[in-house]
């Protein structure tokens, strides 16, 4: 959970959810251990609103914990934060449950009734809202201690996980290892990596953009492109004013390019060159030189690994537009 080994590709779209993940599978070992050793204290009807309140507490905790450790909170932000999130969520999950069943008893026919109170019936028919209700209580959980500006994402990816969960489950019982052990350890997985995937991801703004020399006589210097807010980088060898300096003898044009970052932190290359001015891409080329006929340079909005060639057409510049962590700036 350390900034600086997520690197800026697809891999950071998962890294939450490996964590939320692997702490519900924590909740489903540390449930069989008890049981296991300890014994159950409770009846045999409790069993399924702790075990669902001990993974909806504990997918809480892992999504905030994760937050914590990348931003860089303090020991009292862990120390408040994630016992409150853990507690909310189990709490809402255990109590949203055994609610359902005191509402579900008095409202269902007493066939269906029996069914939905008998604790060793396995059915996807009668533990897809108990499981939902269970997703919704550790979205609560984390929302209340993350104060997230749009707390329907958070519910919507709690109820989306937990039903996750409950599918998962279901089919490695039913079809897939016909054992509930397996099945539960699954289900509590898939519960957390979706609702890591769902909720909340690492955001853009821990990262930062820089522009880096892949060739030449400069090869491997490299410049941030903004300091958290507004900016514009020039490339050039122009004596003063360029950003970024490279010599004229490599085919490079007073003022070549330019990159920019808005108070959005969108990225943009401006070609301010008649001279060659190709961004590579995968599967992808653009030529950004300047037509003195066109009011303005043309621009681009660039991602990270991005390529930029510049030159006279016989000699040329390598750049490289990238994303790198913000704590390098």
């Amino acid at each position: 959970m350390n900034i600086y080994l997520v690197p800026y590709t697809w891999a950071r779209h998962v890294h939450v959810a490996l964590i939320t993940g692997g702490s519900a599978l924590f909740a489903w070992w540390v449930m069989q251990v008890w049981v296991g050793t300890v014994g159950a204290l409770w009846p045999v009807e409790a069993d399924g609103p702790i075990y669902l309140g001990l993974v909806a507490g504990s997918v809480a905790w892992g999504s905030l914990l994760a937050e914590g450790a990348l931003l860089r909170q303090d020991l009292k932000w862990f120390l408040t934060r994630l016992p409150a999130a853990s507690s909310i969520a189990a709490l809402v999950a255990v109590g949203g449950i055994l609610l359902l069943r005191l509402v579900g008893g008095a409202i269902l026919p007493d066939s269906m009734g029996a069914d939905a109170a008998d604790p060793t019936l396995v059915s996807l028919r009668y533990s897809l809202i108990p499981f939902a209700i269970a997703g919704l209580g550790g979205a609560l959980g984390a929302t209340s201690a993350r104060r997230f500006a749009y707390p329907w994402i958070h519910l919507g990816a709690g109820a989306a996980s937990g039903m996750i969960g409950a599918g998962v489950w279901y089919l490695c019982n039913r079809w897939l290892f016909y054992d509930l052990y397996v099945a539960g350890a699954a289900g509590a997985l898939c519960w957390g990596v979706a609702f890591g995937l769902l909720a909340w991801g690492i955001p853009d703004s821990l990262y930062a953009g820089w522009l880096r020399v892949l060739s030449g006589s400069r090869f491997g210097l490299r410049i941030p492109v903004d300091a958290r807010g507004p900016k514009e980088r020039f490339v050039g060898h122009f004596p003063r004013g360029a950003d970024l300096w490279l010599p004229v003898e490599e085919g490079v044009q007073e003022l070549h390019i330019s990159v920019s970052v808005d108070e959005n932190q969108v990225y943009r290359a401006h070609g301010l060159s008649q001279y060659p001015v190709m961004l590579r891409r995968f599967l992808e080329k653009l030529d950004l030189r300047y037509d003195p006929r066109n009011p303005a340079p043309v621009v681009t909005q660039v991602h990270s690994g991005d390529r930029f060639i510049i030159g006279d057409g016989q000699r040329a510049a390598e750049l490289e537009f990238i994303m790198l962590p913000r704590e390098e700036s």
